[in-house]
């Protein structure tokens, strides 16, 4: 109960003050070491590394990001990159994509990347937007997570990074991400959310919402409670996926394993 009360306070002042003292500076830490024999992933961690990077022109990320944030990073491109394969999701030119819950959106300019050139001759016309309920959370080097997300952004065309509670937000899109929403109280708690933003729910029948017909959502979750409970909230909200898998690569470890779903509108 403490636990609860005390983040309802914080957040309200959080949204109350609404910290934001510019961009972050990005580490632009070495990668030496990072994949390879020594690294996480060893050579099979290098070679889907260089993969990414060549494929989807992320040289300027691998220069500038940290170590962490680029392995990550990468794990999350590559696992969009897998979910709209398997479920044969075909990207408009034009496309409009929204990803809700963006966090500190660490991994904006891989994903950028991704959504661009995936299948397409020439790179499309991207409008991203990333909606975080707690963007003024106190994040690294006394920043919050806005600074942070204005760094990675890096003025990228066609990007908005959005504060608010995606439930207001209205615009339709071709494409929508869910990438690890929170589905328990001791998630929410932990991160330090009051616990009537907790309404997973009402949250994916909102987003579903917006999805416009032909498009996809894209959910990703991590372990085997969570794909549960998000089995049980599609069947609740009358969704059958047409494509659901484990994703692992040698990119980057996780303790618990993550599972992708897509859900296709007609």
């Amino acid at each position: 109960m403490w636990g609860w009360l005390r983040n309802e306070v914080d957040f309200r002042i959080r949204q109350w003050v609404r910290l934001r003292r510019g961009p972050a500076r990005l580490p632009g830490e070495s990668k030496a070491g990072l994949f390879g024999a020594a690294g996480a992933g060893g050579a099979a961690g290098a070679a889907e590394a260089e993969r990414l990077v060549t494929t989807y022109g992320l040289q300027q990320w691998q220069m500038a990001s940290g170590r962490t944030d680029f392995a990550a990073s990468l794990f999350y491109a590559a696992m969009v990159e897998a979910a709209l394969h398997g479920a044969q999701v075909a990207l408009p030119d034009p496309l409009t994509v929204l990803d809700a819950g963006a966090g500190d959106w660490f991994y904006v300019r891989p994903l950028y990347g991704v959504l661009r050139s995936l299948g397409a001759a020439a790179p499309r016309q991207l409008s991203l937007d990333g909606v975080e309920l707690d963007a003024y959370a106190l994040y690294r080097g006394w920043r919050s997570r806005f600074d942070w997300a204005e760094a990675y952004v890096g003025g990228l065309p066609g990007v908005r990074y959005l504060p608010g509670d995606i439930r207001a937000y209205g615009r339709p899109a071709h494409l929508a991400l869910m990438l690890f929403p929170f589905l328990f109280p001791a998630d929410a708690q932990r991160w330090g959310l009051p616990r009537r933003c907790l309404q997973p729910g009402a949250v994916l029948a909102h987003v579903w919402s917006l999805v416009r017909p032909g498009g996809a959502l894209l959910i990703a979750n991590l372990g085997e409670a969570e794909r549960q409970e998000q089995t049980r909230l599609l069947k609740e909200a009358g969704l059958q996926p047409v494509w659901r898998e484990r994703f692992d690569s040698p990119l980057f470890s996780y303790e618990q394993p993550r599972f992708v779903t897509v859900v296709r509108r007609k």
